[in-house]
């Protein structure tokens, strides 16, 4: 008797990478969570629904592209509690962060942070 039979759905899941972890999967997720993780720490000890608010949606974005842009509004949500310095401080230990788990061609400068120019 033959435990794993071969047949076409098996040899399509085993072409399309199907239930088989993919090695640099794992390094992204691990990425995704310590970004998430460091954004929500700046959270920590605030009240009020804007901050409720900002709280679910770093817990809930789906990838390191929403967590990219979700900075500005995090950004904006720090603001009244910890004034623009510490604030700026703050999302500049963040930033950081993202090196290596997506584009560069993604990424936006914060605001107070323009866009490099090349002399």
């Amino acid at each position: 008797m033959r435990w794993n039979k071969p047949n076409i759905r098996n040899d399509l899941h085993d072409l399309l990478g199907r239930d088989k972890p993919s090695s640099t999967a794992w390094v992204r997720d691990q990425g995704l969570e310590v970004v998430r993780r460091a954004m929500l720490q700046n959270l920590m000890g605030l009240t009020g629904c804007e901050v409720a608010r900002m709280s679910m949606r770093l817990r809930y974005a789906g990838d390191i592209e929403a967590l990219w842009y979700l900075r500005t509004d995090l950004f904006n949500t720090l603001l009244p509690y910890r004034g623009q310095a510490v604030t700026q401080e703050l999302l500049d230990q963040v930033t950081p962060l993202f090196q290596g788990l997506f584009p560069m061609s993604v990424r936006a400068p914060l605001p107070g942070h323009p866009l490099p120019t090349n002399h």
